[in-house]
């Protein structure tokens, strides 16, 4: 939750900070940042409306955010601006660090889906093993895509040096 509380919260700071994060995550071959990258519900909201800033040109994207922000919201949405309060939104690491962390939110989803998906392939193996094929093509993708972010990781961090 803290890394995820975080990112949200630099982002709520800096919006922009999006379109450079889901380029990033493309040049490592990667999909641009959904709110399937928050697990909590709360997040997936304000992440939608960050999503929806930048799709948008009628305001500034800071403006629209604020103004879209559900009132339910707004006690967290003050609460992850104070924690990153301190956070230089100017400095170029910035981007580096929140790609690595949302990385690091990537690989801990994924490997918590290949988790569960082995206790259903167990499960499903006692129980004849109709659907079996289709947990393995998922534990598969699961396993590609931490490869994949395993990767982009080490590039990051040999672009960091």
């Amino acid at each position: 939750m803290k890394i995820e509380s975080y990112c949200l919260g630099v982002l709520l700071r800096k919006p922009d900070l999006l379109y450079r994060l889901d380029r990033g995550l493309e040049e490592f071959g990667l999909t641009a940042l959904t709110v399937e990258d928050f697990e909590y519900t709360d997040h997936q909201l304000l992440f939608g409306v960050l999503r929806l800033a930048m799709e948008q040109d009628e305001k500034e994207h800071e403006q629209y955010v604020l103004s879209q922000i559900p009132e339910t919201l707004s006690t967290l949405t003050n609460d992850l601006l104070a924690q990153t309060e301190k956070v230089d939104t100017l400095d170029e690491k910035l981007l580096d660090d929140l790609l690595g962390r949302f990385l690091d939110l990537r690989r801990t989803h994924a490997m918590t889906n290949v988790n569960q998906l082995r206790f259903i392939q167990e499960d499903e193996q006692q129980a004849g093993g109709a659907n079996l094929k289709v947990y393995m093509e998922q534990t598969g993708q699961y396993i590609r895509l931490i490869s994949a972010i395993d990767q982009a990781k080490r590039k990051l961090s040999k672009r960091q040096v």
